[in-house]
């Protein structure tokens, strides 16, 4: 009866091996089927990280490029219009008291005026 009884133990025993072995070796299944997952998703997630690296730079870039060509066209815009008032004060300065050559004196100053707005606004 206690052969019996050890023997019954014994087969337990051996059960409970081979139970755990087996799911010991599921788990691991299971644990590496994940692991290749998260790495897979971590090898999408560096390769967008670093493409929006990359974009953020360029947009910075971008944005310095714009900032640089703004006040070029800011000082441009303020030279173009000094230019203008002093054109406009010129033209307001002709002595129209003088009938001789005033024609001639209005043209002559309305050429100036024209080759200087030519010349503010060429590149």
């Amino acid at each position: 009866m206690l052969n019996q009884f050890n023997l019954y133990i014994i087969m337990g025993l051996i059960l409970a091996l081979v139970a755990t072995s087996g799911g010991f070796l599921l788990y691991r299944r299971i644990t590496l089927a994940e692991i290749a997952v998260l790495e897979q998703r971590n090898a999408t997630l560096t390769l967008a990280v670093d493409q929006q690296t990359k974009t953020t730079e360029q947009m910075v870039q971008n944005a310095e490029r714009l900032a640089a060509a703004n006040e070029f066209l800011s000082e441009r815009f303020a030279a173009t219009e000094t230019e203008f008032v002093m054109d406009v004060d010129r033209i307001e300065g002709l002595g129209f008291g003088e009938i001789d050559g005033l024609l001639q004196r209005i043209n002559d100053e309305f050429q100036r005026s024209i080759d200087g707005l030519r010349k503010a606004t060429a590149r």
